[in-house]
């Protein structure tokens, strides 16, 4: 699932999603939700990628910002 998906159902402003992560802002998390061939579009670093992990109970996965699921 991505980021955006889950962000989605869980009703989370960008702003919010951000302070649950421990994220600077809420752009950057925007940008880590963006289509995976949005040229602004950045990829989490590992120690992100570990706390979406957990924030998300397994549904965000390392890969999903890596691979295409339609």
């Amino acid at each position: 699932m991505t980021l955006e998906k889950w962000r989605v159902r869980k009703k989370l402003s960008y702003g919010k999603l951000a302070k649950l992560l421990g994220a600077s802002h809420a752009s950057v998390v925007s940008r880590w939700c963006r289509d995976i061939d949005d040229k602004d579009r950045m990829i989490p670093k590992p120690s992100y990628m570990n706390q979406i992990y957990r924030l998300t109970d397994g549904s965000v996965q390392p890969n999903d910002f890596y691979l295409r699921r339609d």
